[in-house]
């Protein structure tokens, strides 16, 4: 494959990246905004506060997941960005981010258990 082509392959990854947390976030704000006015609180009844811990694991598990899928299909364009000979100076660049990809990734889980830990902690002590 051309380093062309490749880089277009990344660019759209990047794009599917940050269009799949899109929703996530959206969802994140909304509980954010619930808890910060005080209707989203400790003495909230019990069923509505599962049911926002669990939107906000639904949320973390398929934002996580799309993430997951990006950063390994991200690692196999760079790889194949390495394989190819007289690379420009954007293909060098992106071939020699493969660490910053898979620490973003690794970043982006912990956040997300964050999220939901905090949150819990918040609605049940």
């Amino acid at each position: 494959m051309e380093e062309k082509n490749l880089i277009q392959i990344w660019n759209d990854q990047r794009a599917a990246r940050i269009k799949s947390q899109l929703a996530p976030t959206l969802l994140l704000s909304v509980v954010l905004a619930l808890t910060t006015t005080g209707h989203l609180t400790k003495t909230t009844d019990q069923t509505l506060k599962l049911f926002a811990i669990g939107l906000v694991i639904a949320g973390g598990v398929f934002s996580v997941t799309a993430m997951v899928a990006a950063v390994r299909d991200g690692a196999a364009v760079i790889a194949s960005l390495k394989a190819l000979k007289g690379l420009s100076p954007l293909g060098k660049s992106i071939s020699k981010s493969a660490d910053s990809l898979w620490m973003t990734g690794g970043l982006f889980v912990v956040l997300s258990l964050f999220n939901f830990v905090v949150l819990w902690i918040y609605l049940f002590r």
